[in-house]
C-alpha cells in the first residue's frame, strides 16, 4: 500500500496536517457526501431534497453549455432544475477535493454524466461550501462542460 505523501502540495494547504486542523475528518466526509447528493438529488429529480443541497441564499451558475446561466436563491435553483431538458440520465461524482482557504471551504469535484442517447460528457464543479445549522450546503456552484483541449499545432 502507498504510502500518504503529506508534503505534496495542495491549493492553499500547507500540508495535510493543516486540513485535519481546520476540517475535521467529520466535515471531510459530510462535504464529499454533499457533493454526491447534489448528484443523486438532481438524477432523481427530487426537488424537494434540494434544501439538503443548497443553502437559502445559493447561487448557480453554468458555463459551456450555451449562453452563460446564474440563478440566485434556492427557490430559483429548483425552477431552473426543474424545468431544465439538459439534464445527463445519471451523475456520476469523481475527483473530489477540498481546499480550505483564508476560512472559505471550496469543494471540487467532476462528474461524468451519459446522456439520453449514449453521448457522455464530464463537467467540472467549483463549489463554496458552508457549515449551517443543519449540515453543509452549497452557497456558491459553478458547473463548467469541459471540452477537448486542442493538440497544439506544429509549424515546419
Amino acid at each position: 500500500m502507498e504510502q500518504l505523501d503529506s508534503s505534496r502540495p495542495r491549493p492553499g494547504v500547507r500540508s495535510l496536517s493543516d486540513v485535519s486542523r481546520v476540517l475535521s475528518l467529520d466535515d471531510r466526509l459530510a462535504i464529499h457526501e454533499l457533493a454526491a447528493r447534489y448528484g443523486n438529488v438532481i438524477d432523481a429529480r427530487d426537488w424537494n431534497r434540494l434544501d439538503r443541497v443548497f443553502s437559502v441564499d445559493g447561487t448557480f451558475e453554468t458555463h459551456g453549455f450555451g449562453p452563460p446561466t446564474r440563478c440566485e436563491g434556492r427557490e430559483a435553483i429548483r425552477t431552473m432544475l426543474e424545468f431544465s431538458t439538459g439534464h445527463p440520465v445519471a451523475h456520476h461524482v469523481t475527483n473530489v477535493e477540498l481546499d480550505e482557504t483564508d476560512g472559505q471551504t471550496t469543494l471540487f469535484f467532476k462528474v461524468i454524466g451519459p446522456g439520453p442517447k449514449g453521448r457522455v460528457g464530464s463537467v467540472d464543479y467549483m463549489d463554496i461550501v458552508r457549515h449551517e445549522p443543519e449540515g453543509w450546503r452549497i452557497v456558491t456552484h459553478v458547473a463548467t462542460l469541459r471540452r477537448p483541449i486542442a493538440p497544439p499545432t506544429t509549424t515546419s
